[in-house]
């Protein structure tokens, strides 16, 4: 039998954290039910973390940080147009939220007031949406392409409806089809932030 790197151990910890996270939630769910999840000792998950928040932690870097991936810049010099890319850019986030439900509920709902620091993590990642949604959308005004506007307005609505969308879509709120979700929030766009023609 072969012996697991680091990586596959590390792996193996952060999923079974994430099946405990979300079976107890964060607060009930203890170091003791991850070890017994991923059948490793204890020992074992403080070669790779601190403690269960340090997992919790890790998990949601990593989600966001895959989630930044899916968000590319428009490019004006594309040969797509704007909208194909921005259509592009929502399918990329909604399939990869339809791929990880679990770690949607853990990162866009539940890791909310936690603590302090990892609030911060999210208001930075937040942050980082924000002002890209907020350069995509000056574009598109200077183009001619989105209506004018507050943009902060215009951004707080995007980046909230998508969240909402995205963890409803996990909660099974929404249907769980990565065409309709994209297809109903392009409507929703061309309907409140596009302009007309």
């Amino acid at each position: 039998m072969s012996r697991k790197t680091k990586q596959e151990r590390r792996r193996e910890l952060l999923d079974a954290a994430r099946d405990a996270f979300v079976v107890k939630g964060f607060a009930a769910a203890t170091v003791d039910d991850i070890v017994a999840n991923a059948d490793v000792a204890r020992g074992t998950f403080y070669l790779y973390f601190s403690d269960k928040r340090a997992v919790f932690e890790a998990l949601v870097d990593e989600f966001l940080a895959r989630i930044e991936a899916c968000v590319k810049s428009i490019d004006l010099s594309h040969p797509d147009p704007p909208v194909v890319q921005l259509n592009a850019n929502i399918r990329r986030i909604v399939e990869l939220a339809l791929a990880e439900p679990a770690i949607v509920k853990l990162a866009l709902h539940d890791a909310t007031g936690l603590d302090p620091e990892l609030d911060e993590k999210l208001h930075g990642f937040y942050e980082g949406l924000r002002d890209l949604i907020d350069e995509s959308l000056g574009q598109g005004q200077a183009l001619g392409m989105v209506r004018a506007g507050d943009r902060r307005v215009m951004v707080a609505i995007g980046l909230g409806g998508l969240k909402e969308v995205l963890v409803d879509a996990v909660a099974g709120h929404v249907e769980r089809d990565a065409n309709a979700i994209t297809e109903e929030i392009m409507r929703f766009l061309a309907g409140g932030l596009l302009a007309r023609g």
